[in-house]
Parts: C-alpha cells; structure tokens; sequence
C-alpha cells in the first residue's frame, strides 16, 4: 500500500483540491455510518492519484468543495459506488461528471459482483488485508490499523482502472463499460415518502378497514418524525409497537400499556400523546382517503408474446455464459420484457445490447430464427427455413 496523507484542515484541503483539479483520473471512497441516522453521515472521504493517497477528515473540513472536483473533467474511480454516490450527493450537491466502477467493469469479464479484495487479488495478485467492517470511523484520531484499510480502499483503483480497461479493450468491450458506468452516474432516489410509509411494513399490508387507516397514520408520522431529527424510524417507534398500536387502537395513554413492542411508560408525555392522536385520526379516515400503494409500472408484454419472456432468458442466460458476461449486465427479464412490449427505452433496443441479443430476440419473435439445443452448446439461435408455397 502506498504511504497516506491525512488532512484535518481547510488550507490544506484547499491545496488538495487545486491539485486533484489538475489530475486526469481520481480513486475515491467514503465511509459513513447511517444505523443510528435517517440519513448517512459521512465520516472519512479516501482519494488517490498519481502516487498519493489521502484520507480526508469531514468532520474538520468543508468537504462540499469537494464539488468542484466531481463537476469537473476528471475521471472518477470507485468500486460498487452506489452508497458512496448517495454520500457524495448529499453532501456536495453533486456527483460525479465522469465514472468509472470497477466492480461493474468486471462483470464484463464474467465476474459477477466481485469485492474489492478479490478482484485486487485476481487482476493485480495483491492480496487487501480484512479489516473490522464494524469499525467507528467517527473515532478520532484513527487507528493506523484503521487508516490503513480506509487507505487500501482507494490505493489500488486506478491500477484496477488501467488493467480492467486493457482485459475489457482486448475483447472490445471497454465501451460496453463506459455505458453501464454512465447508467450509475445517477442522482440518488428522492427521500421515502411518508404517505406511503405504511406499505413499507410487510404485516401492515394484511390490515383492513380502521386498523390499517391507523397504521397508515403511525408510519406518515414517524416518517416525518425520523427525518426532522434525523434518527431511524426504529428509533421512533418500532415496526411491532407500530403493529400492535394499529390493530388495537388505544384511546388513552393507559391503553399503550401492555401492547406488544411497547416497553411500560415508553410512550408519556408529548410523543404519546401525538401517538393516541394519530390513532384518533387514522379512526376517523374513510378507507378510500389512504394513498394506494405506489407500484412500478411494468412492461405491459401482449399476451401471445409472454411465453416467449422465459424462453428468451433461457438463451440470454446462454449468451452471457458463452461469453464471459454479468447476465444482469447483458439483460434481465424486465429489459427483455420492455422489448417485447415495443418499448423504445429499453436496454436492448439499441447499442451494443442489441447487438448481443436485441437483434437475435426480435429475429425469434419475427420467425426467422429459431432455437435448438445442443449437448455441447446448449441453446442456439438458428436461421429458420421458410416453408414452402
């Protein structure tokens, strides 16, 4: 691993900035915590470039300046960069211009999902001590053992970057990359909403009438609870105090006592009285006034069309096999769906997806080709010989 900086100080995080502006690729990685947080709170920010390493202390600088380096020109290296993404937006108001993630990159060489560790150890036969995954990295100052492994994250990315895109080049599929990467370079979704927090507990989906009005009211309200004072909504109330409140509807602080999930005087005072008020008002709402739950709309597949959605997969799932790619990268049954149902956004009605299996699927579906199957091969797409007159 390569020697680290740490920088605890505006000046200096200044000067960091300045000269991560000047680089052509930069690897970065976060650590937060969220388990006692609505929301994520970023506790170290880990970059590396050219031969520097740097763990960047958020909690002592202003790390929303960090903007202006993800708006710019710069090539952004991350490994699984979801979470580290929703960090960043939240934080500096932004994400980055350009993205690079190693871990979806390599499901272009047949490895699916692969950690950090072992796709450091397969490509570049280094081996990243494990470290405590239940680490405080809000504790200050950092043990070396700590600062080392947040180091490990970042030390090796660009050269992850350098030999991902010479295996991916070599097969022509380093723009394949490129594409996938730029679907993640995405905002994080917008915040829960509280008017369908309800739908999220699995159980309160089974309740019917009053009992249901009432939970729905519980949950909105402990929603907006959590996120005013940025705590988890467990925090709150828990799902099965949540549950048992609905199904019994005390009208009186007395009457939470005894409930399932709820601990004797838990609920006094100001939070329970809001609690039996909340029940008073799920009571009086007609079933008709509760939000229906909010579902994705799916692709609508005609219905002579829909036998061909699993027989279609089944030759995907061959396809990607054969070579050496994620299936979820290549398609999914919801992108084949969307295709079968016409619609132009789907992943497999252009570019290299369509190519792959876009063309062949639309060739089954249209009667000129058909599959086979053979021991050795397994399923193969086949031109099919149009009858005779």
């Amino acid at each position: 691993m390569s020697r680290h900086e740490w920088i605890d100080s505006d000046d200096r995080f200044e000067a960091l900035v300045a000269d991560l502006l000047a680089a052509e690729r930069i690897a970065v990685d976060t650590e937060f915590h969220r388990e006692r947080s609505y929301r994520p709170r970023l506790a170290l920010v880990q970059v590396a470039f050219d031969d520097r390493v740097v763990l960047v202390d958020p909690t002592a600088v202003d790390i929303a300046r960090l903007a202006v380096v993800l708006d710019a020109d710069v090539l952004i290296v991350m490994h699984s960069c979801a979470q580290d993404i929703e960090v960043l937006a939240q934080e500096c108001g932004t994400i980055p211009a350009r993205l690079f993630d190693t871990q979806v990159a390599a499901g272009f060489l047949g490895m699916s999902t692969p950690s950090l560790g072992s796709l450091t150890e397969r490509l570049l036969s280094k081996h990243l001590p494990k470290g405590d995954r239940l680490t405080d990295w809000f504790e200050r100052p950092l043990r070396p053992a700590q600062q080392r492994y947040a180091a490990d994250d970042v030390a090796y990315l660009v050269r992850l970057h350098d030999e991902l895109k010479t295996q991916l080049s070599e097969r022509g599929r380093y723009e394949w990359a490129l594409d996938e990467c730029e679907r993640w370079r995405r905002p994080p979704p917008p915040p829960p909403d509280p008017e369908q927090a309800w739908t999220r507990i699995k159980s309160a989906r089974q309740l019917k009438g009053r009992q249901r009005a009432v939970a729905y009211r519980l949950a909105a309200w402990r929603e907006r609870t959590a996120s005013d004072r940025d705590i988890p909504v467990r925090f709150v109330l828990s799902d099965m105090a949540l549950l048992s409140i609905a199904q019994r509807s005390p009208a009186s602080l007395s009457d939470l006592d005894g409930l399932r999930g709820v601990a004797s005087n838990q609920f006094r005072g100001a939070i329970g009285e809001r609690i039996i008020a909340e029940v008073q008002r799920g009571r009086s709402m007609a079933p008709e006034d509760i939000p229906a739950r909010a579902l994705p709309a799916g692709p609508n597949v005609p219905t002579a069309l829909q036998p061909a959605v699993p027989l279609a997969a089944a030759w995907v799932d061959q396809v990607a096999r054969a070579a050496g790619i994620d299936r979820g990268l290549l398609a999914t049954r919801s992108d084949i769906a969307a295709l079968l149902a016409g619609d132009e956004n789907s992943r497999l009605a252009t570019g290299w997806r369509s190519d792959v299996v876009g063309d062949g699927i639309r060739s089954l579906l249209a009667g000129e080709s058909a599959l086979a199957f053979d021991a050795e091969a397994g399923l193969c797409l086949e031109s099919r010989i149009p009858p005779l007159d």
